[in-house]
């Protein structure tokens, strides 16, 4: 009876720890949950916001840039602190360097391409009001 009643506990126990963990490996991945939640605010015809949603993003990555590469000097100067686990330090230092650089070039083509696009609208813009203004009866 005990054996059976200990043997239950844990297959609960054991359900229950399985029911609460995390699978999906959300909590691992640097995200932009942040960033993307502030893009679905922002209208998509506001070129301008959008232009400088993009350059935000891309200076936080800039300042993220800049704490990896000082601990990736870090690491180069006191590699010996770091025992045998310095080598994976090391390397997942280094694509995070890689992964932000990118980051950084996206987000500043982005922001260029809705600089770009703003003008434009803003051209189109006053073309019109110009063809509006010639065709108006005051003329």
């Amino acid at each position: 009876m005990m054996k059976r009643l200990t043997f239950s506990m844990i297959i609960l126990m054991l359900g229950f720890l399985v029911g609460c963990a995390q699978m999906s490996p959300i909590g691992s991945v640097p995200s932009n949950d942040l960033y993307s939640g502030k893009l679905h605010t922002i209208d998509p015809n506001n070129h301008d916001a959008m232009a400088n949603y993009y350059e935000e993003a891309a200076n936080e990555m800039k300042a993220k840039l800049k704490a990896q590469k000082e601990r990736l000097k870090d690491y180069d100067s006191h590699s010996y602190y770091y025992g045998r686990r310095g080598q994976d330090i090391r390397s997942h230092t280094s694509a995070n360097i890689r992964m932000y650089e990118n980051a950084i070039q996206e987000n500043m083509k982005e922001a260029a391409l809705h600089r770009k696009m703003a003008r434009d609208q803003e051209k189109q813009e006053f073309g019109l009001i110009r063809e509006e203004a010639a065709g108006s009866p005051l003329n």
